[in-house]
């Protein structure tokens, strides 16, 4: 691998990280409106997002918890499958519907958030093969 190629491969992961920071002012504040409505449609008395929601409350960590539960629960309900329903179905109601734009509020933020961090990561993986 020549020098080139590794200077690239630093640039791609600084920026991939720096790029991941952008997303957690939007979950914290903007898309966490939308995870305060999502949990009220689909929050059951024993799911986990209930216990989540009295435990962690609105601090800023809380609100990251609290997006994490409901990430989770939206990609395991959007699974085809009885096994995926019924892990959705431990954190709230799976068969609630939804807008797409609250689902997409709460989605796209933390996609990007995981998906600069992966970018990082390989990046720095190849630089270390060498």
């Amino acid at each position: 691998m020549t020098d080139e190629t590794i200077t690239i491969l630093a640039y791609i992961g600084f920026y991939s990280l720096f790029l991941g920071l952008i997303p957690l002012p939007v979950i914290i504040t903007i898309g966490f409106r939308y995870v305060v409505l999502i949990e009220d449609r689909i929050v059951t008395d024993k799911g986990g997002i209930a216990t989540a929601r009295m435990f962690w409350q609105g601090r800023v960590i809380g609100r990251f918890f609290r997006s994490g539960n409901v990430f989770a629960y939206l990609l395991l309900r959007s699974f085809p499958g009885s096994f995926f329903k019924q892990r959705a179905s431990l954190l709230g109601d799976p068969d609630v519907y939804l807008p797409r734009s609250w689902q997409a509020w709460v989605l796209v933020p933390a996609l990007l958030l995981f998906g600069m961090l992966a970018i990082a990561l390989t990046a720095n993986a190849i630089i270390k093969m060498q």
